[in-house]
């Protein structure tokens, strides 16, 4: 097998990466609005700590954005795919142990209303 032969699968990789981000948004907004009209407070909990970690998650992806690939060894498809799930985790742990305290702040607007 030839590495060109591989190139297209890790395109597709990417594009469902990309894609189970644009779902998860989607997953996020039918959530929210379920919980807000329920007004049930684990359900608006648990909508305002995936809306911090997907507010993490990005951060961690524009703050990449802003570095240098530099080194003697340039990243490959499999590490730039391994670093994205890796900040899916972590940015979904920092969420968990409210590290920012945004889940919180959201969690009391959508409780007031």
């Amino acid at each position: 097998m030839r590495i060109n032969d591989i190139t297209p699968n890790v395109s597709n990789l990417l594009k469902e990466k990309n894609s189970g981000i644009q779902t998860q948004g989607q997953d996020f907004k039918q959530i929210l609005d379920k919980a807000v009209s329920s007004k049930e407070d684990k359900q608006l909990r648990e909508a305002a700590t995936q809306f911090e970690a997907l507010f993490i998650y990005q951060m961690f992806e524009r703050l990449r954005e802003t570095t240098s690939e530099g080194g003697l060894v340039p990243k490959s498809m499999g590490e730039k795919i391994f670093q994205g799930m890796l900040d899916q985790e972590v940015s979904a742990k920092a969420a968990e142990t409210s590290s920012l305290g945004l889940a919180e702040l959201i969690y009391k607007q959508l409780k007031v209303k």
